[in-house]
């Protein structure tokens, strides 16, 4: 398992342009074979799911089967913003992340009581809170605090203008290898529609 760059203890570079998706699909790239491998199946989750499913795209030779875990293809997510209201207020956030410095002052609020709402909040808490201590919650929060650990991950939203062109050469392209996609039904910002709607993306899916 690893980091995206910006998050946990990876590196964290200042300027917002060193998170368009480009960068972070070139780090993958060259991670496979660092560590001594021709190709991998892939799993990866939220943000990372952006990233992996333009790995697939872009470099199909590296990946034998892809696992998604809550994270809509481009393509589906930018349809869906446009014909699905509902997904598009489910959204909200992305707009206000584009935002200077504001996203990082009101998710640092009252002890970051964003991050643990995240994980023990009443409306987008897990299920199983027992899963999340209050010492892991610390964790999450101590992380989160670190000099640039809230603007390395928004800015990965920051980038999506830039996202957009990256993508656009292979947007079309059908992704061939096994894809598992893992959708869980209680996600307050993805629509669940969205999972069965990757058909048009995918040549060999499976949706759980």
């Amino acid at each position: 398992m690893f980091y995206g760059r910006g998050y946990g203890e990876t590196d964290k570079p200042p300027n917002k342009l060193d998170y368009r998706i480009e960068l972070l699909v070139q780090d993958i790239a060259e991670l496979i074979p660092a560590l001594g491998h021709s190709s991998c199946v892939l799993c990866a989750h939220d943000w990372g799911g952006g990233v992996a499913w333009f790995v697939a795209m872009k470099y199909p030779e590296l990946v034998d089967r892809l696992i998604i875990m809550n994270c809509p293809h481009f393509k589906v997510f930018q349809q869906n913003l446009q014909r699905n209201c509902g997904q598009l207020c489910k959204s909200w956030y992305m707009f206000l992340f584009q935002v200077p410095k504001v996203p990082e002052f009101l998710l640092s609020m009252s002890d970051y009581s964003a991050i643990r709402n995240t994980f023990t909040g009443a409306q987008q808490g897990v299920r199983n809170r027992a899963s999340f201590p209050p010492e892991v919650v610390e964790a999450y929060k101590y992380t989160f605090s670190q000099p640039g650990a809230l603007t390395a991950p928004i800015n990965y939203y920051r980038c999506l203008h830039e996202a957009r062109d990256d993508m656009k050469p292979y947007l079309n392209r059908k992704i061939n290898m096994p894809t598992m996609i893992i959708w869980g039904d209680c996600d307050k910002f993805l629509s669940c529609e969205m999972a069965d709607q990757h058909d048009m993306v995918c040549s060999d899916l499976t949706v759980k």
